[in-house]
């Protein structure tokens, strides 16, 4: 299912995070913090067709699970927020721990029953991130879950996942960043053998989506 309700306006974005200014010195600790306690969510649109036929299928082959999907755009950072984004300095800026701890975004995922305190180490950068995002969805659905798994040939899924993968990308494959878990890091996840999270970091646009699937037998 899809999180929350979409904001309906969206300030104009800061700094992005994609512009990288190589004469700016590495902001010191003071700052880091800083920045962490003042960045800023708000839910934006997510629906696309191609999006939808990929989900169907999820829930399809999910039947005692399902999945739970939402984008969030940050609209408050700082220029220290923007000098790690734009190196792609997340885990070293911690930028997953801070955005589940946001207020905003703990609401609107309320159902994921995020904890208040998030372990290290939960997520892993996916090799070539969004270049490899297409098969790792379609492998979501070809595998199944306890019970379905895609009823057609694996081509089909492959195609279903590229096309929702260029729904969320629109194939600026360089923009974008994708973290990965396997393990059951809220109650919402069943922990079985079919918890998967993906969160994809859009440079370009400030944005994080998160789709997390999970199933039990």
């Amino acid at each position: 299912m899809r999180v929350g309700a979409p904001a309906v306006r969206l300030p104009a974005m800061p700094r992005r995070w994609n512009e990288i200014d190589w004469d700016e010195d590495r902001p010191g600790q003071k700052k880091l913090v800083a920045s962490q306690k003042t960045l800023a969510w708000e839910r934006v649109p997510l629906s696309d067709p191609a999006l939808d036929r990929y989900l169907e299928q999820v829930a399809a082959t999910h039947v005692h699970g399902g999945y739970l999907i939402s984008r969030w755009r940050a609209v408050e950072y700082s220029d220290t927020t923007a000098w790690f984004m734009s190196r792609n300095r997340l885990d070293e800026y911690d930028l997953l721990r801070v955005f589940f701890s946001s207020k905003v975004v703990r609401k609107g995922l309320a159902e994921l029953q995020v904890p208040r305190k998030l372990k290290r180490g939960l997520f892993e950068e996916q090799w070539a991130g969004s270049l490899c995002l297409d098969g790792s969805l379609a492998g979501v659905i070809v595998d199944g879950g306890a019970y379905e798994a895609y009823k057609g040939p694996a081509r089909e899924a492959k195609a279903l996942a590229a096309a929702a993968v260029e729904a969320l990308t629109q194939n600026r494959f360089a923009d974008f960043r994708v973290d990965v878990s396997e393990v059951a890091w809220t109650p919402w996840f069943h922990d079985i053998a079919w918890d998967h999270t993906f969160v994809l970091t859009d440079f370009a646009n400030a944005e994080l989506t998160v789709l997390c699937i999970t199933d039990t037998d």
